[in-house]
């Protein structure tokens, strides 16, 4: 049997928190959501309405969930929305030239995400109940892959013709009176719409709203884990939040269809497999410094380790990484998984940029030229993915 409890809370950045960053007000609420499963062993899903986290945050939210809940730390998975309109901690590397004002600022952001954190683990903890598990999976278009090739090479933007995966894989969770309590669900896409409407304004973007409607709409709480987006940007270019919130609702109108489809029951036992990697690195270069070209010279730099979790659930694997990886490259580990459903998640516990595939490299997209791994990574990373999943059958 397995047992779950879900639950979500705010991200309150109105206690003196603002103006932070760029950003002078909300425009819609940046929300904190966990998932706890608990069978032989306990997991913990923590998703949150953020850009990225720095790894000392991180291990502050790990903390913070073995504070509230006896968790192996190996068990916490936390991913963030990728919205690009939510504040950032700041690395260790800025604060240790910033000002007290900025740094005050940052230990209170931090002290936020923490609070948030625990409020929405103690009503996970408060609702844990038997569960059975579904899956299903649909197709959603509203990405869109930005390499796109101009007169002085590839560079970001919108190109119909590069490559997109559609699928969305969806994981169910039902009381036992058979009432929807969770899903997991993956997209690849990362939310910059609002950048482009109001740089003040603090926004959940596109996936933010898609997943506020899906829990008014079903009463659940919805767990998004970023896809392997790192190539991709919503299909459409809003222009006004109101375009931004149609297409929110649009795609909420497709994916409950989905949801409220017959899924597959899954009973098995939750195994958990951890594969370390080591990867040539590569220098990154300025970020001002990079544009359109049609020469780059890619500079080996040391090495880079890479943990890869693997969570498997009888027909289901979600296979859970720090890098961001590009559409291609999670299509090809779907494709050869041996497993009936399989979700990629990628800027777990993290992140890494960008893991590019090798026509990138041959390219100069902004991922390969913006990426700390070398070119060949992500064929080696994918291929040993594969590998594994297909042993855990």
């Amino acid at each position: 049997m397995i047992n779950a409890g879900s639950g979500k809370s705010v991200i309150d950045l109105n206690q003196g928190l603002l103006p932070i960053e760029d950003f002078e007000y909300v425009y819609d609420e940046l929300l904190c959501r966990v998932l706890i499963l608990v069978q032989m062993e306990t997991f913990v899903f923590v998703s949150l309405d953020l850009t990225s986290l720095q790894d000392y945050a991180i291990e502050s939210i790990k903390k913070e969930i073995q504070r509230n809940f006896s968790v192996d730390v190996e068990h916490i998975f936390i991913s963030v929305t990728h919205t690009f309109s939510a504040p950032h901690t700041r690395s260790k590397e800025s604060l240790n030239v910033a000002n007290p004002g900025v740094i005050l600022k940052n230990n209170d952001f931090l002290k936020t995400l923490l609070k948030a954190v625990s409020a929405a683990m103690k009503l996970a903890i408060n609702n844990i109940q038997p569960v059975y598990i579904e899956y299903t999976s649909g197709t959603i278009d509203t990405n869109i892959n930005r390499d796109i090739l101009t007169k002085d090479g590839y560079w970001i933007g919108r190109n119909s013709q590069g490559f997109s995966n559609k699928s969305v894989p969806i994981i169910k969770l039902f009381s036992e009176n058979h009432k929807l309590l969770s899903i997991i669900y993956s997209i690849d896409v990362q939310s910059s719409l609002v950048a482009h409407i109001d740089v003040k304004a603090v926004s959940s973007d596109l996936i933010g709203n898609i997943n506020k409607n899906i829990e008014k709409a079903l009463d659940c709480t919805a767990i998004f884990l970023l896809g392997a987006a790192g190539d991709q940007v919503p299909k459409v270019a809003s222009e006004t939040f109101d375009s931004l919130e149609a297409e929110a609702m649009k795609v909420t109108n497709q994916l409950i269809a989905n949801i409220e489809c017959c899924g597959v029951i899954v009973k098995d036992t939750i195994k958990i497999d951890t594969i370390v990697l080591k990867v040539k690195g590569q220098r990154i270069p300025k970020i001002k410094s990079l544009k359109a070209t049609n020469k780059y010279s890619f500079i080996e730099w040391g090495e880079q380790t890479i943990s890869v979790q693997l969570l498997r659930l009888g027909s289901i694997a979600i296979v859970m990484m720090k890098p961001e990886l590009i559409s291609i490259t999670g299509e090809q580990i779907r494709q050869a998984s041996p497993f009936d459903l399989t979700l990629i998640a990628t800027m777990i516990n993290g992140g890494q940029k960008y893991m590019a595939d090798e026509r990138s490299y041959c390219r100069f997209t902004y991922e390969a030229m913006n990426s700390m791994f070398a070119k060949g990574s992500a064929e080696f990373v994918r291929d040993a993915i594969v590998e594994k999943l297909i042993e855990g059958m």
